[in-house]
């Protein structure tokens, strides 16, 4: 016979670890605090967000303005990228080490590491965004999927056919085609 824990010791089990893994993640190796922001942050006081996206060390959000924010980890010091002091969004898309967001034109806007290229997206225009490891990939208008940065075993090379929605991951990719049917590439 096996004993079988109370699932009220497994959930408390599982919020005591989850809040663990976020008091380290907050915390940086040189002690300083995750809440580096130069404007204020969500972690310390209360701002309204209309969207956020969480990368591994950075969060990024947008303020009801469409202007960007971003906090945690060296988000103040470029290392992960610093929100753009001007202009607006309308999307935001967050990784470990750099954001992408769609301006009000659709043109696409990174910042952070531009190791491999992620940082500089192609000319033209996005209607959706999603930030990978080394590499981002965007719906284009005519619901096509571009991808940039990193080509490693194909994480940039997108199938033809036409895509609802995509999904950059660390090595790989995935979309929903507009049949309905999944695709993915890279590893």
């Amino acid at each position: 016979m096996r004993f079988a824990p109370p699932k009220l010791a497994l959930y408390s089990l599982t919020a005591i670890t989850a809040a663990l893994l976020l008091f380290i993640m907050l915390s940086n190796s040189d002690g300083a605090s995750a809440q580096q922001a130069a404007t204020p942050t969500p972690l310390t006081r209360p701002i309204a967000l209309s969207a956020v996206s969480a990368g591994v060390a950075h969060t990024c959000g947008l303020r009801s303005n469409g202007a960007a924010v971003c906090w945690g980890r060296y988000a103040d010091r470029g290392l992960y990228g610093t929100a753009p002091q001007s202009g607006t969004f309308t999307s935001i898309s967050t990784h470990r080490w750099h954001t992408c967001g769609i301006r009000p034109d659709s043109a696409v806007e990174c910042w952070g590491s531009n190791i491999y290229g992620r940082a500089t997206p192609p000319s033209g225009t996005f209607t959706s965004i999603s930030a990978g490891l080394h590499h981002n990939c965007g719906i284009r208008p005519d619901s096509t999927v571009e991808c940039w940065g990193s080509n490693y075993d194909g994480r940039s090379t997108p199938p033809s056919g036409t895509f609802t929605s995509v999904s950059a991951g660390e090595g790989h990719t995935c979309g929903v085609r507009t049949n309905g049917a999944v695709a993915c590439w890279g590893v």
